[in-house]
């Protein structure tokens, strides 16, 4: 429920920010993900593959320049091998797993991002942009295996923080389809600097680089 919350609340405070000028794009961005730890005693061990669906805003202030935000929905994740024995929360109870356990993390995110948008002048059919900023999200699934078996798929939303915070890079085109609406092609490198898991001894993060591809209108 309070996600649920949190999540309106934006909504209305972005509602009142972007009243005007408004362009509006459907994105969907496949992306390969990984965690990154910053312990001598846990390493990463693989990527996955994940994707990130929604709206994006931009209200420009300029011809060429925007605020851009938006909301989406996202699967994420990475694998983290433990040299040492660590306990997982899963269901609200301690699960100890054996040291050289690699834990494959699956999360899913609310994703916000907020940043500046720059787009050239047409150049025939198309226009080139840039744009970066930051990007929050709040977990909405956490599903864990391990190695071991002692994890199969496990629901362990309570050893992962509720937000991250990270920041965006990214470029592409926009082609003309005609009138107002445009295809998007674009990447996006998203680096994350907030802790996913609760753990005190370690920090992880998250990143990710992604195709976006979209219709703007």
């Amino acid at each position: 429920m309070k996600k649920v919350q949190l999540l309106f609340l934006f909504m209305l405070l972005t509602a009142g920010l972007f009243a005007q000028n408004l362009r509006f794009s459907v994105v969907a961005e496949p992306q390969i993900t990984w965690m990154k730890p910053d312990a001598k005693n846990v390493s990463s061990e693989g990527s996955q593959f994940g994707i990130n669906v929604g709206l994006q805003v931009d209200k420009f202030f300029a011809p060429n320049y925007a605020l851009s935000s938006g909301i989406s929905i996202g699967t994420t994740g990475g694998e983290l091998k433990y040299d040492d024995e660590i306990v997982v929360k899963v269901h609200g109870d301690d699960t100890p797993l054996q040291a050289g356990s690699i834990v494959t993390y699956k999360l899913q995110y609310i994703n916000i991002p907020l940043g500046l948008k720059l787009k050239t002048n047409p150049i025939g059919y198309s226009t080139f942009y840039a744009h970066l900023g930051l990007l929050g999200g709040i977990n909405i699934k956490a599903t864990g295996d391990a190695n071991s078996d002692v994890l199969s798929d496990e629901n362990i939303s309570d050893d992962i923080h509720l937000f991250k915070m990270g920041y965006f890079i990214g470029g592409g085109l926009e082609y003309s389809l005609g009138g107002s609406s445009s295809l998007i092609l674009g990447v996006i490198y998203n680096n994350g600097f907030s802790d996913i898991t609760k753990r005190e001894k370690n920090k992880a993060t998250l990143s990710n680089v992604a195709l976006r591809v979209g219709v703007l209108f």
